[in-house]
């Protein structure tokens, strides 16, 4: 009997102000695609760093249309012979990847692709003139939620004060939020810049009431960084 009473009394308290949780992670919805974009200065070098967050269904979107683009002839000169067929498509599970958390096969072909597809929709200009981009990485994201984290580097000319400018002209046609954030240390100083400091000041801009060209404004960094003389 005391046994009963201790159990019933037991399964009372523990539905006393305990809220349910749910076991599932972070979820994105279909067509939605989280981005973050950070720009780091060291002196006369500077990183990108962008991450990106997507559910299964519409990495695997992505992914058809990047296919559809690779197999794109690169001329419209008739070429002998058959062109190359796109590579492995996974066969994904809408239920299994609603969240965050892609397939490790999905994982590693979106993070390939968005080696090469991400990498040629980053825009870098200082002055008027483009820059060339040097991928470093493209890992799984460390940070909850995204999936997948791309970096690259390019160099600063030797110029007392130069304007820099980063588009991100990447999934303009998919709702979802951006922040940036431009940060500048050692021999250089930001003058100006249209983004936070650091990432966890920024503020979440929610793409979805914006056409694709108030979304790629959204998703620029204009920033104005001087150079300290090495002479002096």
């Amino acid at each position: 009997m005391i046994i009963k009473i201790a159990i019933l009394a037991f399964t009372l308290i523990a539905n006393l102000g305990f809220p349910s949780v749910s076991a599932t992670s972070h979820e994105f919805e279909d067509d939605f695609i989280e981005r973050t974009l950070a720009i780091i200065v060291r002196g006369k070098k500077a990183e990108i760093t962008y991450s990106i967050g997507l559910n299964g269904k519409t990495a695997q979107k992505i992914m058809d249309e990047w296919s559809k683009l690779a197999v794109k002839p690169a001329s419209p000169t008739p070429t002998k012979g058959t062109p190359d067929p796109p590579g492995p498509q996974p066969e994904t599970d809408p239920g299994k990847n609603s969240g965050h958390v892609l397939s490790p096969e999905l994982m590693k072909l979106f993070r390939t692709a968005a080696s090469k597809f991400v990498t040629e929709n980053i825009v870098v200009k200082i002055g008027k003139k483009s820059q060339r981009l040097k991928l470093i990485s493209a890992e799984p994201a460390a940070r909850h939620p995204f999936a997948v984290t791309l970096k690259w580097e390019f160099a600063l000319p030797s110029e007392k004060v130069v304007d820099v400018e980063i588009i991100d002209t990447n999934f303009l046609d998919f709702d979802g939020a951006s922040r940036s954030a431009i940060k500048v240390t050692g021999d250089a100083m930001l003058h100006q810049s249209n983004a936070a400091p650091i990432l966890i000041r920024a503020e979440r801009e929610l793409l979805e009431m914006l056409t694709p060209k108030e979304r790629q404004g959204v998703m620029t960094i204009r920033a104005k960084i001087a150079l300290a003389d090495p002479l002096q």
